[in-house]
């Protein structure tokens, strides 16, 4: 499974912030959902082969762990306004979704969680190497800073494991973009070796099966 951490550093821990105010009273909580966006979801399709863990470090109470995860999700759209709505409802527990889980806990902690797993630590930096240049690898983890960045902290932490620092060239783009970008590049690995991203051939099957004619 491709993951992606997303290091928060506004995001609310709290339930009481608006959906009509998702960048204020949500600290960036439009980000947040952004990037959930962009990490899980496809043309009419989830990505079952993926989840991301967005480590929420805004008051008032944090940190907070907030994980989606594609091959469990039910019920969630692909816009920040519903994707924020669950995440205001699983932190005031009034809601259960089986693809969303939420855990007091913070960034080391969820990288030792990772590591033991035999799992790569890619950290998205200015100065790493070109992705152009990296032969990716499957099933790895993939750190990602939001608009203020990762603290260097966690990035030393994170750099305790097997890991790569990879940059996607000179253009700062988008927390959310980012995370397109990679899974655009895992995609090409992918049918380079013959194989079809998860959701694609899943796709494929049913479309298949709906014009197989009756018996």
């Amino acid at each position: 499974m491709k993951q992606f951490i997303l290091y928060a550093r506004k995001a609310v821990t709290s339930p009481d912030f608006s959906l009509e105010d998702l960048p204020g009273s949500g600290g960036r909580m439009d980000l947040v959902a952004r990037c959930i966006c962009s990490a899980l979801w496809i043309s009419h399709d989830l990505r079952r082969d993926s989840c991301i863990h967005v480590v929420a470090c805004g008051g008032p109470n944090p940190p907070v762990v907030i994980s989606f995860y594609g091959d469990r999700l039910r019920g969630v759209s692909p816009d920040e306004r519903n994707i924020a709505a669950w995440i205001k409802k699983t932190l005031a527990s009034r809601k259960k979704n089986p693809g969303i889980s939420i855990r007091k806990l913070s960034f080391q902690p969820l990288v030792e969680e990772l590591a033991p797993e035999g799992k790569f630590f890619y950290i998205l930096h200015g100065k790493g190497r070109n992705i152009s240049e990296e032969k990716l690898k499957e099933d790895s983890v993939f750190v990602i800073g939001d608009h203020i960045g990762l603290p260097r902290k966690e990035e030393e932490f994170v750099e305790r494991f097997e890991h790569e620092k990879i940059s996607l060239g000179t253009t700062p783009y988008l927390a959310s973009q980012c995370i397109t970008v990679l899974h655009y590049e895992l995609d090409k690995k992918l049918l380079r070796s013959g194989f079809e991203p998860e959701s694609s051939a899943r796709k494929a099957e049913m479309i298949g099966r709906a014009t197989l004619p009756e018996q």
